[in-house]
């Protein structure tokens, strides 16, 4: 028996947009940080994560075919929204790189995940968006900052750096995009869940929000 699919409604196409550009934007870094990886079983596992992110843009792909939306339109409208965060967050080690990504990824990850919340969308996709990068760093960088002062002092500052491009691309997005949180409460509301959860995670790395 055919499945009837509802359609796309006009104020969730903004949201199925940012998800798939975002896993494809994703997809690209963590093949990069798998270049820049100390060690080959770091790179394997990088490109695994890296091959997560196109596996959940395929799931959109079909979701969007069911419902005849057109995924790759409502992607292309976000296809530059991550060039200003890249160029002014260059890093300049692996650790670094690292940190970037646990961060940036983190939080734009809450950011969206609240939005599909909002609209509905998507349930139980917050056990799909982290890719497993946060454990990794939890488990091979985490360790290390916690016996090293200095390189956590380093990557705290470095954090903070990131993480202010990544809030401010948060705010910044959700006031381009006004449909993504349906409402300037919804907004606000977002934003501080995006600032919680980052301090949450930082502490779990032993790093200072």
């Amino acid at each position: 028996m055919a499945h009837d699919y509802v359609p796309v409604p006009a104020e969730d196409a903004d949201v199925v947009g940012i998800l798939a550009y975002s896993s494809l934007a994703f997809m690209t870094r963590l093949a990069k940080d798998g270049e820049q990886a100390p060690s080959f079983e770091a790179h394997v596992e990088h490109a695994r994560m890296s091959a997560q992110c196109y596996a959940l843009y395929r799931q959109l792909e079909v979701w969007s075919q069911h419902r005849g939306f057109d995924l790759m339109a409502a992607a292309e409208v976000f296809s530059r929204t991550y060039d200003d965060l890249d160029a002014r967050t260059r890093p300049t080690t692996f650790a670094e790189r690292s940190v970037k990504t646990f961060i940036t990824r983190g939080m734009l990850g809450d950011m969206m995940l609240r939005v599909a919340q909002t609209h509905k969308l998507f349930e139980g996709m917050e056990d799909v968006w982290p890719f497993e990068q946060g454990h990794w760093v939890r488990a091979h960088l985490g360790p290390r900052i916690e016996e090293d002062p200095q390189l956590a002092a380093r990557l705290s500052l470095w954090g903070r750096r990131v993480a202010g491009e990544a809030l401010g691309l948060v705010r910044a997005t959700l006031f381009t995009y006004p449909t993504l949180a349906a409402t300037p409460e919804n907004a606000d509301a977002i934003t501080e869940y995006v600032i919680a959860r980052h301090g949450e995670r930082m502490r779990d790395i032993h790093l200072k929000a």
